[in-house]
């Protein structure tokens, strides 16, 4: 944990952590100021979260960061408050204090469902999909603003709704052969193993053309040629132009696939810097590999 009564230099980490009321533009300024200028807008910004659970101080005054286009990596040991900040971020459940923006935009009130529409998507450290349903139908149910949602068009827009239904097969199928699933198309996503749930999971996110995709432990579980298949797909959608945030105790795969890494302890925010500033980063060794 960082000694606050020390007399270091202002931390950007603690300029973003700034009151509610604060809008995107007053924290990148206050960045800029503590010696970070030319400070990209990010897609995802976030100051001064707190989620207390009964006496517990879960996550306490936590800041974040994610440029567009980037792999962003956040690391930290057992019982940091990663999953809790994920869940913060995207309001699976709601912060005690904070701000969080995504794409310039204050989301802090929304529901998780609208969060979703506006185009960040997140995943969870066990995959969750429906086992009696097949992968196909599992990526369908992902498809959004269908014409076929509304009662009345049923009625009397079902050409319309036909021919969305083919385009949403194709596309959820070139996902599936991007993922190599294509050939479990029509088999219940229940028979699948852990690392291709994880797969699956992720090309669902894909179904709805996200911005920016949160992902839960991608690499926890899985296989090793999983994981290269995963990192590989990662990579891939990324120099789509696919923003990422990921949680990760592979430091193979944070320090491999990220651009930038946070690091979290006991709620708080630790260190933040490239893979090589991370890894040299004494703070950081001290409490998260235990050095």
């Amino acid at each position: 944990m960082v000694d606050e009564s020390s007399n270091a230099p202002p931390d950007p980490i603690a300029a973003i952590g700034a009151p509610q009321e604060q809008n995107l533009a007053e924290i990148l300024s206050e960045v800029e100021a503590v010696g970070s200028p030319g400070l990209q807008v990010p897609l995802l910004a976030a100051g001064g979260l707190v989620k207390h659970f009964g006496g517990l101080v879960a996550i306490d005054h936590a800041s974040i960061e994610v440029a567009k286009g980037s792999i962003t990596g956040l690391i930290g040991p057992n019982g940091a408050g990663k999953t809790t900040l994920f869940n913060l971020l995207s309001n699976f459940i709601r912060p005690d204090k904070g701000r969080v923006l995504f794409d310039g935009e204050p989301i802090h009130q929304l529901q998780p469902y609208q969060i979703a529409q506006q185009g960040m998507i997140r995943t969870f450290q066990v995959a969750r999909v429906l086992s009696r349903l097949s992968v196909l139908e599992n990526m369908l149910l992902a498809s959004q603003h269908q014409t076929g949602e509304n009662f009345w068009n049923t009625w009397f827009k079902q050409k319309q709704i036909a021919a969305e239904e083919r385009q949403q097969r194709e596309h959820a199928m070139t996902i599936l052969d991007s993922i190599g699933l294509v050939h479990m198309a029509h088999e219940y996503a229940g028979a699948l193993s852990g690392g291709q749930r994880k797969l699956l999971e992720m090309g669902r996110a894909l179904m709805s053309h996200p911005q920016l995709i949160l992902l839960d432990e991608p690499a926890a579980g899985v296989n090793p040629t999983l994981i290269n298949q995963i990192c590989d797909r990662i990579l891939t959608w990324n120099r789509e132009g696919l923003t990422f945030l990921i949680i990760e105790h592979n430091m193979d795969v944070i320090m491999s696939l990220c651009d930038r890494v946070w690091v979290l302890a006991e709620g708080r925010n630790l260190a933040v810097g490239t893979p090589t500033e991370i890894q040299t980063n004494a703070q950081v060794l001290e409490a998260y590999l235990g050095q």
